[in-house]
């Protein structure tokens, strides 16, 4: 054998000789590799079973909180809805702690005590501006619960589920609720149409009321023009305006009323008001020297709309129009634009039917445009109940 193939045996040689020692080596660091991770695991594993406990308790914590605070939600609107209807605080209690109750924490009912209830005046000085709180005053438009999951409640505190050593195996949680009945600015949308002279229980002939045909309980020789007949659907309806502002003059909020009538023209007979006395005085007029006259109920919307949208009107009140007809619209704008006009300025409107030759087909639409709601009232002292309820349905705030 040559010199030069036994150089190159010799190399080849020492080449295998070197990578199986490598290899070796390898798989010598490898096998350490694999003892040193599992003492690393071994030290860790405590330390991934306390976040894990940490997170299940933040996580638990975060939904009973949660409960809480839908429960107060749920007790302080009930509670400031019954105010709002009764004026009256045990029955708002009542009220309040029956909703609160339905709505179980952490699988428990909660207990609400009259302690945890505080009624208070809420009120803003411009649409910018929070709800300040004050409790315990001598008008209250507002109420204010408290969820109590605290150790010397009788509700007790929060359970976590996993006690661990770096943390207390139960937590204290206090979760507060405010309801108030926000500010309203009221348009009130009043139908003076010759129709109105007639009796709740009468029919008009044709529905328009003509000059030649009068209220069969007019005084002989009674022509329009002269003072509106007893009874008559305009007394009834300023009956009603009566009570609906009563109602209003009851409640702590400051609500400012708008006076607006229609027949075949409209008119705006006082402006945004809390003296009720001359908005009701307002009437007086009509009520003096009832005419004759279609009915535009568009154009006594678009009327209304302008005076809760003016200079007297407050940018932080929320705008509610109540629209009483009748009849069915006859001349001037339509009302269901008249709606869609109003919705577009965040305006809600209640409609009001009286008498049976009412068009309540549109006039439910009316409502239903601008996110209201319609009645209809065949009697006068049907009417006065609508206007009642909707004086107890103005807007209530969640305003904490």
């Amino acid at each position: 054998m040559s010199q030069r193939s036994q150089r190159s045996i010799d190399s080849h040689l020492f080449h295998c000789r070197e990578a199986i020692s490598m290899k070796a080596q390898k798989k010598t660091i490898g096998q350490n590799r694999r003892g040193a991770i599992i003492p690393l695991f071994a030290l860790l594993l405590p330390v991934l079973i306390l976040l894990a406990a940490f997170a299940i308790n933040v996580a638990y914590l975060e939904l009973n909180r949660t409960e809480m605070y839908v429960a107060a939600d749920a007790a302080s609107r009930a509670a400031c809805r019954e105010m709002a209807i009764t004026n009256d605080k045990s029955s708002a209690l009542v009220k309040g702690k029956e909703a609160g109750t339905r709505n179980p924490v952490g699988g428990k009912s909660l207990v609400f005590s009259d302690s945890d209830f505080s009624f208070g005046q809420s009120s803003r000085p411009s649409l910018n501006s929070r709800y300040q709180f004050s409790p315990n005053s001598s008008k209250f438009n507002s109420v204010e619960v408290t969820a109590n999951k605290t150790a010397s409640s009788p509700n007790g505190a929060i359970d976590l589920p996993i006690p661990n050593l770096f943390s207390n195996s139960t937590v204290e949680s206090l979760q507060t609720s405010r309801s108030s009945q926000i500010e309203v600015d009221i348009s009130l949308v009043i139908d003076r149409s010759g129709s109105m002279a007639y009796s709740d229980s009468e029919k008009t002939n044709p529905p328009i009321a003509d000059p030649t045909l009068f209220p069969n309980n007019a005084p002989a020789n009674w022509k329009f023009g002269d003072p509106v007949p007893s009874p008559s659907r305009w007394l009834d309806a300023v009956a009603a305006v009566d009570v609906f502002l009563a109602e209003l003059n009851a409640t702590p909020s400051n609500e400012l009323v708008s006076m607006t009538t229609y027949n075949n023209g409209t008119a705006t007979d006082h402006g945004l008001t809390n003296n009720y006395t001359s908005l009701r005085n307002s009437l007086n007029k009509y009520t003096n020297n009832f005419a004759i006259g279609g009915t535009n109920i568009g154009g006594g919307i678009l009327a209304g709309r302008q005076e809760i949208l003016g200079p007297n009107a407050r940018q932080f009140a929320a705008k509610v129009m109540i629209v009483l007809t009748d009849g069915i619209d006859t001349e001037g704008s339509n009302p269901i634009s008249a709606a869609e006009t109003c919705f577009d300025n965040k305006i809600m409107i209640f409609t009001i039917t009286f008498s049976n030759e009412a068009d309540k087909s549109t006039m439910a639409s009316v409502a239903s445009k601008a996110l209201g709601k319609h009645y209809h009232a065949s009697t006068g002292a049907g009417l006065q109940g609508v206007f009642k309820d909707i004086a107890r349905q103005l807007p209530i705030l969640i305003s904490r």
